[in-house]
């Protein structure tokens, strides 16, 4: 009777044993390698994006990053359907805008997954200054006009006007809270003024001392 369990003991510890090399030794294995396979394969890049302050035409930046558990394989930027430039610093990327419009961010991690990102922008100054026309006053050979910028600003330390000559002379009066400006004129009747604003827009009008 002894000898009957023995011979069931072994071979309930054989199928036992069987199943649990099955199981160890290949499910697990399988299941373990498939959910790393699959887990490798779902994963995609996250593109994190700052845009400039709608308000802030000084900064123009879009400032982003991109996050992906797997190595990134590109990272392209499109305006216009065309390929744009763009500075890195370690995981920080940085697109200096130049035109108003949308400024795509296209990321590629090595299993092929792609993140899109989409950037409208209408922050940008494309506006040059203009000098209020009904402002003008000409004495003698002194030009006074007010300047004007809505946008991101007068640059005054741009300012400047040129004689017929072609010498540049500078404003000898500004008032920057009015845009008030006085300029001078030493030889010749004729003068064009250059403004600028903070953005990099310029306007340049001519004017006839008489």
């Amino acid at each position: 009777m002894s000898k009957n369990n023995n011979i069931e003991t072994k071979q309930k510890m054989s199928i036992m044993e069987i199943v649990l090399r099955f199981f160890f030794g290949f499910l697990v294995p399988f299941v373990l390698i498939n959910g790393l396979i699959f887990f490798l394969y779902i994963q995609c890049p996250t593109i994190k994006v700052v845009e400039p302050d709608s308000k802030d035409f000084e900064e123009n930046k879009i400032k982003f990053s991109v996050d992906c558990k797997l190595p990134i394989k590109e990272v392209k930027v499109l305006f216009q359907d065309k390929d744009f430039m763009y500075s890195k610093t370690n995981n920080l990327y940085v697109i200096d805008v130049t035109d108003n419009g949308t400024y795509t961010v296209k990321a590629t991690a090595i299993n092929g997954a792609i993140s899109v990102y989409n950037a409208p922008i209408e922050s940008k100054d494309v506006t040059p200054p203009s000098i209020d026309v009904e402002t003008v006053i000409i004495t003698g050979n002194v030009l006074n006009i007010t300047v004007r910028d809505d946008n991101s600003g007068i640059n005054y330390d741009n300012l400047y006007a040129t004689l017929e000559n072609g010498e540049k002379i500078s404003p000898s009066f500004v008032d920057k809270e009015v845009g008030a400006v006085q300029f001078k004129i030493e030889t010749g009747d004729k003068i064009i003024v250059h403004v600028e604003d903070v953005s990099g827009n310029s306007s340049e009008t001519p004017f006839t001392i008489t």
